[in-house]
């Protein structure tokens, strides 16, 4: 009970996918109109109102930008139980515009991709139906707990407490499977995090298998080219590099990037960032000019799209010396890291750590490269 009120199932359910539908349609052309839409119709006449909920919608979108890879995925989830709260608050205060909410939604999916549309809708749909893979009917003091116990165990991971985050996760994940089902797709999202903290805490293997027997859960509920689908794939990717197996890695990037690309575009983040282990699993597994010639594609492409002072931006310029040097060319990374110093001191400061960081990678291959000078003919 909410407010006085017991809230149905279907409200719930409704809630729910409409959180799902915000995050979806956040990273899509379309977002502005989706914008304007749910802004309105959360402003529900009040002009101020609306202009709240434009700015949380923005920075729903500006967060989703601005992760990629590993993050993707935890980030959508502590977003969509942010916008599920958020809506499940709304209906129980103008129990009208629980229509208004179901047409909108369904309009919106209208424009989604396809897997994108149907994985939205696997836990429940916009005439009120829900599934919850055999499990009880969940109360709204459930889902407020687990969604409180989610954010509880994300932050703190954020915080630095890993190992923590991941025991936090690994005791939410039973009570996520008894109250919304082992294939409620935020019960997936929690096998996700308690994978990827199993990761950050030191066990790559174990994160890689973790993901890896998600994986096939994820394809077949979500659908293969669901967003998270694909975060999963990457995160498999990653942590195999991690664990030891640089080639598999690469390998495994070499077939998300076209994926990527055609799900989400050229541009999008989470396309970038599979370019980006592409060439750095490449040069981990020995191809050191391979590497380089990937990272100096990349680089004008991160410039263009998150701009020049970006951290995204100043770590693929990191790689692109590096592995120059790597691939024979002393010279050419010591010049490369001396452009990158005076960028990294006035976008870090001069005692960073990673400007500190680049000042060591440039007296390594000044070095090096007056030792190759000096080398005789």
């Amino acid at each position: 009970m909410r407010g006085g009120r017991i809230l149905g199932e279907n409200l719930l359910a409704l809630a729910s996918l409409a959180g799902r539908t915000v995050v979806d349609a956040a990273t899509m052309h379309e977002w502005e109109t989706v914008q304007r839409k749910f802004a309105r119709l959360l402003g529900h006449g009040d002009a101020t109102q609306t202009r709240v909920a434009e700015q949380r919608l923005d920075e729903t979108r500006k967060k989703l930008i601005d992760a990629a890879g590993t993050d993707m995925g935890l980030i959508r989830t502590s977003l969509e139980v942010g916008w599920a709260g958020r809506l499940l608050d709304f209906l129980e205060e103008n129990p009208g515009s629980e229509a208004d909410l179901k047409t909108l939604i369904q309009d919106i999916q209208g424009g989604l991709p396809v897997e994108t549309a149907a994985a939205s809708g696997h836990a429940g749909s916009a005439n009120g139906a829900v599934s919850t893979g055999g499990a009880h009917k969940p109360r709204p003091e459930d889902l407020r707990a687990l969604a409180a116990r989610s954010e509880l165990a994300y932050s703190t991971g954020l915080a630095g407490d890993a190992a923590r985050a991941r025991d936090q996760f690994a005791a939410l994940l039973p009570r996520a499977e008894r109250v919304l089902g082992p294939e409620h797709p935020d019960t997936l999202a929690a096998r996700g995090s308690l994978a990827y903290w199993t990761g950050q805490a030191g066990d790559a293997a174990a994160a890689r298998d973790q993901f890896a027997a998600l994986l096939p859960v994820v394809e077949r509920v979500l659908g293969p080219e669901h967003p998270d689908t694909l975060t999963n794939r990457h995160n498999i990717a990653n942590f195999a590099g991690y664990a030891g197996d640089a080639a598999g890695a690469r390998d495994q990037f070499a077939a998300l990037v076209p994926l990527s690309k055609r799900v989400f575009g050229e541009d999008h983040p989470d396309t970038l960032a599979a370019r980006f282990n592409l060439a750095y699993w490449t040069g981990r597994a020995g191809d050191a000019a391979a590497a380089r010639d990937q990272f100096a594609a990349l680089r004008p492409v991160r410039e263009r799209v998150s701009g020049p002072d970006d951290p995204d931006t100043l770590t693929a310029r990191e790689e692109l010396a590096y592995w120059t040097g790597q691939a024979g060319d002393a010279a050419g990374a010591r010049d490369q890291f001396a452009a990158l110093l005076p960028v990294r001191e006035r976008v870090c400061g001069p005692e960073h750590a990673e400007t500190l960081a680049i000042w060591y990678q440039l007296a390594h291959w000044t070095g090096l490269a007056k030792d190759a000078a000096a080398a005789p003919e």
